[in-house]
């Protein structure tokens, strides 16, 4: 689950500069909170997709009941991440997210933390030429 961790906690003395004052149980408006649903991955959904079943790079996936999505991350890639309201939007924005990656670190003469064999086969596999 996604969860703001805030590395340096804020004293009590200084609760007024919070980063997010409405979180303060005095502070007088209160964020939306909407019924969570009782939706859970379902392992069987996207078992076609080609990210599904490499081995290339390890994708975790879970639901995040706040935002009602399924998040992604690509451990291999810097822990990147993203979202989709269901398992196969994930992944299929998990694999335009990758494409953006390896263009970009391209792009500015980068090195990309996969060995030469694995990215040319991940490369193939999100459909890079």
């Amino acid at each position: 689950m996604l969860r703001l961790r805030l590395k340096n906690p804020v004293p009590a003395r200084l609760a007024q500069h919070a980063p997010f004052p409405f979180l303060a149980s005095d502070y007088p408006l209160k964020p939306h909170l909407h019924r969570p649903t009782k939706r859970t991955p379902n392992p069987n959904a996207c078992k076609t997709h080609p990210l599904a079943a490499t081995e290339l790079v390890t994708i975790d996936m879970e639901f995040d009941e706040q935002s009602d999505a399924f998040v992604t991350y690509v451990k291999e890639l810097h822990g990147m991440s993203t979202y989709g309201k269901t398992e196969l939007e994930a992944l299929n924005n998990t694999a335009e997210m990758i494409r953006g990656y390896i263009k970009s670190m391209e792009a500015n003469h980068k090195k990309i933390p996969l060995s030469a064999k694995r990215l040319i086969e991940l490369k193939h596999l999100v459909g890079i030429r």
